[in-house]
């Protein structure tokens, strides 16, 4: 055989390398992930508007199986639990929703001012943040809960008081990376004020890992507000964490008392998380 009969070796090699997956695909399948959540999200938001069925309403022996009429079986007091699914997850879409975008306001006001004007504001906001960094977000719930009473506005609260620490450290951080960039010195040497420089500089900037913060305060906020009725707090309403706990000693019965919403909390925690980190990831390129 004559060398120009012989197949070069790069040639070989190069045929042999998988083509990389385009980046649609790639795109594609982590938008698949996202799909879950959507529904999940989108059932309990329009759940209650799905069906007309009281939801305390007891219409069959205690854990009774899932059969015709019950898709999903009866609860410990023989209620449907397919209708308190549709009905019991609006509050735990609306609640952390309000509260994560409270924590991420007023979180990223005290930590961005204290970044760019430093001196004794920093030292306060700092020392303030330490201190609530250590308290668990479980006890202060427990705490509002016990001293206020339950509502909304004591879940928001403690969704707050335990998630701007966490916010304001994050854009602290972020500031001091930009607070002496060419675009804030020209800012400042144009004669605009602190609060112009922050809103108008330095918010654009740090938009990008305040936002991926935020799916954690959210997953956090829905965890607490689960936990708030899953330990027996607020009115006899539906409510996945409720349900939870009401349903735990039939689970070998019918499992699906627990299983359903248990199932909705996880799926609602991780798929927003990813959904926002993902948006975060859009904000930055």
């Amino acid at each position: 055989m004559t060398p120009a009969a012989q197949t070069p070796p790069t040639q070989t090699l190069t045929r042999a390398v998988a083509p990389a997956p385009p980046r649609n695909r790639r795109k594609l399948v982590g938008l698949l992930f996202l799909v879950p959540g959507i529904l999940v999200a989108g059932l309990a938001i329009i759940g209650p508007w799905l069906t007309g069925a009281d939801p305390q309403l007891i219409v069959a022996p205690p854990y009774t199986e899932a059969g015709p009429g019950l898709p999903l079986g009866t609860d410990a007091t023989g209620r449907d639990v397919w209708v308190r699914v549709l009905t019991g997850g609006r509050p735990l879409i609306v609640i952390p929703v309000l509260a994560t975008i409270a924590t991420a306001v007023l979180g990223t006001a005290l930590g961005a001012a204290a970044g760019y004007l430093g001196g004794w504001f920093d030292a306060v906001v700092s020392r303030f943040d330490a201190l609530f960094l250590a308290f668990p977000p479980i006890l202060a719930m427990l705490i509002l809960l016990n001293g206020w009473g339950y509502s909304p506005v004591t879940l928001i609260a403690a969704v707050v008081v335990t998630g701007v620490p966490f916010v304001s450290r994050v854009a602290r951080a972020a500031t001091a990376q930009i607070v002496h960039s060419g675009f804030v010195d020209a800012a400042a040497a144009l004669g605009d004020g602190s609060a112009a420089i922050l809103v108008r500089e330095v918010l654009p900037n740090i938009a990008r890992p305040i936002l991926a913060d935020a799916g954690t305060r959210l997953a956090i906020a829905i965890t607490l507000t689960a936990s708030a009725g899953f330990l027996g707090f607020g009115p006899d309403a539906p409510n996945w964490g409720a349900m939870i706990s009401e349903n735990m000693e039939g689970i070998t019965l019918t499992p699906w008392g627990v299983v359903a919403p248990a199932l909705g909390l996880a799926v609602l925690a991780v798929s927003t998380n990813l959904a926002i980190d993902r948006l975060a990831g859009k904000i930055g390129t």
